[in-house]
């Protein structure tokens, strides 16, 4: 439909606008989208069909590729492995976020500002830098190859984007809320987890999901925390598999394909709960 007394030249760089913005639209979801597809069809190949075609789909799918993984790896002791980890890091980084950034925007104290300001600054610092400070400290409380140990590594790492993320949530949030509840004779304690938990959930979600992918696939920190193989996680044990002679694209593709759908599901799951967090502006 035409606007009234719009020019041609301004109707023409509008459907060039939409033009533009569909082609780099389309670009950014194939970059996105084609290592999941590569690696996908990669896992149903068999090592002679990778070396002819790498990107065109499987001539003659196999599922010989996941029966060699269920036979090497104890699968499930993996995904347990991954699951607990992974759970036990976004609940506890949730929890201590929420609080610490509800301390930093609502709660008036002096040097508060300067808080915030050192957790984010933390996001800046390169991982390899402390791994050693990280692993003596760990090796120390006698965490190595503990749950716990990995645990508690996710919750700090993951502590200065939680409480970036909420923090920015929270701000929006009236104060007026704030002085009800006080009125109504609550603790902070209370009014985090009845009033300022409630209204945030699409930010706590977001966070979550953001920190769910992030903990899933990381490699270092189970690398230098969880070394032993029965307890290290699925995508340690999966990217690690090689040898001096050979590297079975193949094999290795099946792999990272079992450890992607977890993942995957709650993405799909989730994905309005992350799209309403990370686009949500104030409370109205």
């Amino acid at each position: 439909m035409r606007r009234a007394g719009e020019a041609p030249a301004q109707r023409l760089r509008r459907r060039v606008s939409r033009v533009v913005i569909t082609i780099l639209l389309v670009f950014g979801a194939f970059v996105a989208l084609f290592p999941i597809y590569y690696t996908a069809a990669t896992a149903f190949k068999t090592q002679k069909d990778y070396a002819l075609s790498r990107f065109a789909p499987p001539r003659e799918p196999t599922l010989e590729n996941f029966r060699l993984q269920f036979r090497r790896f104890a699968v499930a002791r993996l995904i347990l492995n991954s699951v607990v980890t992974t759970a036990g890091g976004v609940v506890l980084c949730t929890i201590v976020a929420i609080m610490v950034a509800y301390a930093v925007t609502k709660v008036r104290f002096p040097g508060r500002n300067l808080v915030f300001a050192f957790l984010v600054g933390t996001l800046v610092i390169p991982f390899p830098t402390i791994m050693i400070p990280v692993y003596q400290t760990v090796l120390e409380l006698k965490l190595v190859d503990n749950y716990l140990g990995l645990i508690l590594a996710y919750a700090a790492f993951g502590l200065p984007l939680g409480v970036y993320l909420l923090g920015a949530y929270f701000r929006g949030i009236p104060d007026e809320i704030m002085e009800a509840a006080r009125m109504d004779g609550t603790s902070h304690w209370q009014t985090i987890w009845r009033v300022m938990f409630p209204i945030s959930r699409p930010g706590v979600a977001a966070l979550g999901i953001i920190n769910s992918v992030w903990m899933w696939n990381d490699l270092l920190l189970p690398l230098l925390i969880m070394p032993a193989a029965q307890r290290t996680t699925l995508m340690v044990a999966v990217t690690s598999q090689r040898n001096n002679l050979e590297v079975n694209i193949p094999i290795i593709s099946a792999g990272l394909t079992i450890a992607m759908i977890p993942i995957l599901l709650v993405y799909l799951l989730f994905q309005r709960q992350l799209i309403k967090g990370m686009t949500a502006g104030a409370v109205k």
